[in-house]
């Protein structure tokens, strides 16, 4: 456990000035309180300048800007947000202040004070963020759904929007890069050069006459569409005559009138072409996603403490109104946390002491600081913790006696829940559970078979396929693969096995969903009708056939659940310890059957309890217990009676995250204020909807990491695109089914924009084989014919021809990749010794 002071070499000159002093800048006046809006201004010879509602979107680099969004809870705000009055209802404000990279020192100062008199006008509730150039947060990223671009040098006093002027006599080329997947950047380069390029990227070079669109090999696909639809509106903006697009290692093969334009820029004799920008994981190795740590901040005889108090899961409760903390993510970003009943310094000097504490531990100066308000917390930070309740509705619950409002389910169908797909994602729901159903059970490398008399009678040792059917729209299919937590891993892998065989031979279209025992969903427990029991053990005795297992005859089972939709059976040890005041059990002896009720179960569990019995049972209550009913179980014995009560979560918000995979590392980077535009096809997409996760892959890694603890166990359901389930399409606020035969993918607007029918074949005769050429890195020529020891470790020196680009390949073998494949090895080899790549 740490704890250490902070000194005035700990801060930055930047926060000298940051305390509320109570003036309020002219500029903030014109921000109308308890309304939605959204806010730029820029620092300007100390002074905050509003930018124009046209100019959002647009930053320098030598520049400081703050961000003002407000928005009622939970709703999108951006560029098109609007001003408009809220009554009744929370609005949350976050205030951004933005520093480029070339920022001068006393306009970050002025940015970062500025943030606290605004945020001193709006009643000190807003959630401030700092935020430096290139390592935006995602709800920054948010504002700016069309990307923003970061321009070199300061604001000029007259300029046209992408930073230069197209006439005749003042004209200055521009390289721009384009990066990001979910809200793309256009970073203005320090000049057109070769070495501003990597093969990871899209460039745009702005000339006179052309703009080209430089694409790189390793780009991903957003990017590229983006980086062309930019290009669009460039073309607008400077009325240049066309575009032009040039893939990566193959530059020599754009038409001559337009290789003599870009030569002008970039010569081709100086190309040198990085491969994808690397990330420096040595940091990132040292801290990893699930590592969070909480500190207790004091102020005591002018000295600043920090002191260490846990490391994760974290709880809400682990939070004192009266303090403030700090919780540190490391390089995933800094979080300090201002109590209600903290003094207006800790409150205003919030920000300076989280800085202060990012240099004391020696992390990145990029790293991000946020401060968030008790009370007034926003949804990332709440999704730190483990749970998280809004304390004044559970507080205003206990005063009033009031419960939170349940959607009741009654008799239903298919039809009913795609109309309503909102009412089928807060329930997760599909129909009533009256489809057509096979279930498996795996035995070794073996699937067997179950008779429908035995449905609903699973072992926690045992893996078990499911199949269910039903009608909407034609045929719809789920395959649940629900494993026993004293499952093999070796019968886990053959139902996923199972379940792919199932899925191909029905054309790739069903919904696969994987269930861990105890976190079944509800349609799962819907298909069951209130019926499923889980046995301890394996499902091993079987009669002649193999085919039928014997269920147990003595057995204790708690009962979960008031309704078909959520309940399920489980065996439990036959002792009276087993017993819960808040559930119903029952007890099975031979043919014997005792329902007990527990003093704080209701009349629902109590009749779901009833389904697991036969025609005759005894009905026991709590504290009217028989002595046989005692003997049974062994003696009676103490059990928990204290009362569960059943507060709602705040962080059953649905959150939707792009996934990857770099250097075998898992990366989320979440989407705020998604939409279906956002699911882009080319991408692989998680949507954390608390209880659930859908995703296509990668969400076990997910879970794992998550910094506030969360069950791995939790169901996964694999979407695919085209055959989105309504309890998937519900979490979104629209859901259009035609979007995906609308949209644009890069080569096809590629087309459009280069007039071409159909799509490019950057002159490949063999595009499978061109492929895989393409998909090494790309080195220059003198590089690949230096000494062995001498050459990247990424690169085999017995393949040398494959790092080469393909016009540095056709220049030197005088074919293709695909005809020098073709030849004899004797012929490959002399090839290569004499072009000195041997």
């Amino acid at each position: 456990m740490q704890s250490f002071d902070l000194h005035q070499v700990d801060y930055d000159e930047a926060y000298t000035n940051g305390v509320n002093t109570g003036n309020v800048d002219a500029a903030f006046k014109k921000v109308p309180k308890n309304s939605t809006g959204f806010h730029i201004w820029r620092i300007s010879n100390m002074n905050v300048v509003p930018l124009a509602r046209d100019q959002y979107g647009i930053f320098y680099d030598g520049d400081s800007y703050i961000v003002y969004a407000a928005s009622q809870s939970g709703q999108p705000c951006g560029t098109d947000t609007v001003c408009r009055e809220i009554r009744g209802a929370q609005l949350e404000y976050h205030i951004h202040f933005w520093l480029g990279n070339a920022t001068a020192a006393d306009k970050s100062g002025v940015a970062a004070y500025k943030t606290v008199e605004l945020d001193g006008y709006l009643g000190g509730t807003a959630t401030q963020h700092r935020e430096t150039q290139g390592n935006e947060s995602a709800r920054f990223k948010s504002y700016f759904k069309n990307g923003f671009r970061i321009l070199k040098g300061t604001w000029p006093t007259s300029t046209s929007d992408h930073g230069t002027t197209i006439n005749n006599t003042e004209f200055h080329p521009v390289l721009y890069k384009v990066k990001g997947k979910r809200n793309p950047v256009m970073i203005q380069q320090q000049s057109v050069s070769w070495k501003h390029f990597n093969s990871g990227d899209v460039f745009l070079i702005l000339t006179e006459k052309i703009i080209f669109v430089w694409v790189g090999r390793a780009a991903n696909g957003i990017e590229k569409l983006h980086a062309t639809k930019t290009a669009m509106q460039l073309k607008t903006e400077t009325n240049v005559a066309k575009i032009v697009f040039v893939d990566d290692g193959y530059e020599q093969s754009i038409q001559n009138e337009d290789k003599v334009e870009f030569q002008k820029y970039l010569p081709l004799n100086q190309r040198h072409v990085l491969p994808s920008e690397q990330i420096d994981d040595e940091t990132a190795e040292k801290q990893h996603r699930s590592d969070i740590r909480l500190y207790r901040c004091s102020d005591n005889s002018g000295k600043y403490r920090v002191t260490e108090l846990k490391s994760g899961p974290l709880m809400q409760s682990d939070l004192d109104s009266d303090d403030v903390f700090i919780l540190d993510h490391g390089t995933f970003g800094i979080w300090v946390w201002v109590g209600k009943r903290a003094n207006d310094k800790e409150r205003s000097e919030a920000m300076r002491n989280a800085r202060g504490f990012v240099k004391k531990k020696k992390y990145p100066n990029e790293t991000t600081v946020t401060r968030v308000i008790d009370g007034a917390e926003p949804i990332e930070f709440k999704m730190l913790f483990i749970s998280w309740k809004n304390k004044e509705i559970v507080k205003s619950k206990a005063i009033n006696g009031t419960k939170s409002t349940k959607i009741a389910i009654t008799k239903f169908d298919a039809n009913l829940m795609y109309d309503r797909p909102t009412l089928a994602a807060e329930t997760q729901l599909l129909d009533d559970g009256s489809g057509t159903t096979r279930l498996w059970r795996i035995n070794k490398k073996e699937a067997i078979e179950i008779s429908k008399e035995k449905f609903g009678n699973f072992f926690n040792s045992d893996c078990y396929l499911v199949w269910y059917s039903y009608q909407n729209h034609g045929q719809r299919h789920i395959l649940y693969t629900w494993f026993g937590l004293h499952a093999t891993p070796e019968e886990m892998t053959q139902a996923f096995t199972k379940a792919a065989e199932i899925d191909n031979e029905l054309g790739g279209i069903t919904l696969l969903v994987r269930v861990i025992q105890g976190r079944e969903p509800c349609q799962f427990l819907q298909i069951f009708k209130g019926k499923l029991t889980v046995f301890r053990g394996k499902g091993i005795d079987c009669d002649d056939t193999g085919r039928n297992s014997k269920t147990p005859t003595n057995y204790l089972l708690h009962i979960q659940g008031s309704a078909s939709y959520n309940t399920k059976a489980t065996q439990v040890a036959t002792k009276a310890t087993s017993l819960n005041s808040n559930y119903c059990f029952v007890l099975r002896k031979l043919k014997r059957y005792y329902v007990w009720s527990g003093l704080n179960s209701t009349g629902d569990q109590r009749e779901m309890a009833k389904h697991f019995t036969g025609k005759d049972f005894e009905l026991v209550l709590e504290g009217k217990e028989p002595q046989e009913f005692w003997e049974l179980l062994g003696g009676k014995q103490t059990f928990v009676t204290n009362k569960i009560t059943q507060d709602d979560d705040d962080l059953k918000n649905p959150r939707l995250f792009n996934c990857s995979m770099l250097k075998d590392k898992f990366k989320a980077e979440e989407v705020f204020n998604f939409s279906q535009t956002d699911l882009i096809p080319e991408d692989v997409m998680l949507l954390d909807a608390s209880s659930t996760i859908f995703i296509f892959e990668m969400a076990l890694e997910y879970l794992r990491t998550d910094p506030a603890g969360r069950d791995v166990n939790t169901p996964i359901v694999q979407v695919k695109q085209g055959n989105e389930p309504p309890i998937f399409t519900g979490f979104f606020k629209s859901w259009d089914k035609n979007w995906w035969t609308e949209h644009v993918c890069f080569d096809e607007l590629r087309c459009q924009v280069e007039g071409t029918a159909t799509k490019r074949d950057v002159n490949n005769e063999n595009g499978k084989e061109e492929d895989d050429f393409d998909k090494f890195e790309k080195y220059p020529v003198s590089m690949l014919r230096e000494p062995t020891d001498k050459l990247s470790n990424k690169v085999d020196p017995l393949q040398k021809e494959l790092y080469l680009t393909h016009d540095d390949f056709v220049f030197i073998f005088k074919m293709k990749y695909h005809d020098f494949k073709n030849l004899p090895k004797w012929k490959q080899q002399e090839l290569k010794k004499k072009a000195g790549l041997f």
